[in-house]
């Protein structure tokens, strides 16, 4: 049984639910939008310092979204709608890179995602047209029911701080209106991705961590130590710093960057990152599963000098601490979980492999 319990004047009733009709309730199951990243009615918060490529990645989530194929190996299957909301660029620009993001996407039906993207871009209104501000309500309802006019399920905001009018980001009361549009737009099944700029030291996103509360995943870009040879020069390291749902070997921290094709095109690579290779380390040693670094190696295929590098980078970074390393080597040494069959190294294996890592 749902109850509606009294209002005030002029207000909608507010609903709430007994255990029992809540556990019986014929609920639509929430879809993914890009499997493994978003489902419908998420919010994501995507951050980066400026010109290390969220802009880049978040058109590509868009097209993906609308169009079909993935992004960075997280699929769609099912192409819908998508706003993307642009306070700053300028729409040639935005055009530019939406075509040569376009010419690389793997899977992605062009004609269908250019039917099913829409693009509200402040730099393409008349300089006298009011551009909606997300810290006020007359902002949040225009952007929301724009969207379901349109009837989107991804609404890309592009960014923070050119789209909300706030005195001060670290203030977590000034962060209250943005968060209960975010709210908003879950209540209305609408997902969203708020893009927005890193704190000054590039570790973590800029203002209040009250904002963080809403959000179903967090991911930041940050500008990447490995050297790539990307014409294009858009690359970084991909982390997620929140994620709710159950993770899986999609959410590791990834090392991503465009390359450049023939014609114009741009087309994303990607592998794991040194940090997401020393995380899989630590998560195998935790298992207890392997006795010896031997046996990991076995497992990651390396050479076993590797490991022992490999070891003292991840205590170094504070991965894992050493006591908790030999602990789960006991263990599993302990437990007898030692995988079977020989490892085997040949001359050509070991030469020259002092200065590499898998």
């Amino acid at each position: 049984m749902t109850t509606d319990p009294p209002r005030g004047r002029g207000q909608p009733r507010l609903r709430y639910r007994t255990l029992a009709s809540l556990l019986s309730a014929d609920l639509p199951p929430r879809e993914p939008l890009l499997e493994g990243l978003m489902k419908t009615g998420d919010s994501l918060m995507l951050w980066a310092a400026p010109g290390v490529g969220k802009t880049m990645a978040s058109l590509s989530i868009a097209l993906a979204a609308a169009g079909g194929g993935a992004f960075l190996g997280w699929p769609v299957r099912t192409p819908r709608r998508v706003l993307v909301v642009d306070g700053e660029m300028n729409v040639g620009d935005l055009r530019d890179r939406l075509a040569a993001l376009l010419r690389g996407a793997v899977g992605c039906d062009a004609r269908l995602a250019g039917d099913n993207i829409a693009v509200l871009a402040r730099q393409d209104q008349d300089p006298d047209a009011p551009f909606p501000d997300l810290a006020t309500t007359e902002g949040q309802d225009f952007v929301r029911k724009l969207a379901e006019e349109l009837g989107a399920a991804l609404v890309i905001l592009d960014n923070f701080s050119t789209l909300a009018e706030v005195e001060d980001e670290n203030s977590a009361s000034a962060m209250s209106p943005v968060l209960a549009f975010l709210l908003k737009m879950k209540q209305a099944g609408l997902a969203t991705i708020l893009v927005h700029h890193s704190g000054k030291g590039g570790d973590t996103y800029r203002g209040s961590s009250k904002i963080e509360a809403t959000f179903e995943a967090v991911v930041g870009l940050k500008a990447t130590t490995t050297v790539k040879t990307a014409s294009h020069g858009t690359a970084f390291d991909l982390v997620f710093t929140k994620y709710r749902d159950k993770r899986n070997g999609t959410h590791v921290p990834t090392t991503a960057w465009l390359e450049e094709e023939p014609g114009g095109g741009l087309k994303w690579a990607w592998e794991q990152s040194e940090e997401g290779r020393l995380q899989t380390l630590c998560d195998l040693v935790l298992s207890a599963e392997f006795p010896t670094q031997g046996d990991l190696a076995k497992r990651l295929q390396v050479h076993p000098s590797q490991i022992t590098r490999m070891k003292a980078k991840a205590i170094g970074k504070g991965l894992i601490r050493e006591s908790d390393w030999e602990r789960a080597m006991k263990a599993a040494t302990d437990c007898g979980a030692r995988p079977e069959g020989p490892l085997e190294f040949s001359a050509e294996d070991t030469e020259g492999d002092a200065d590499t890592d898998f």
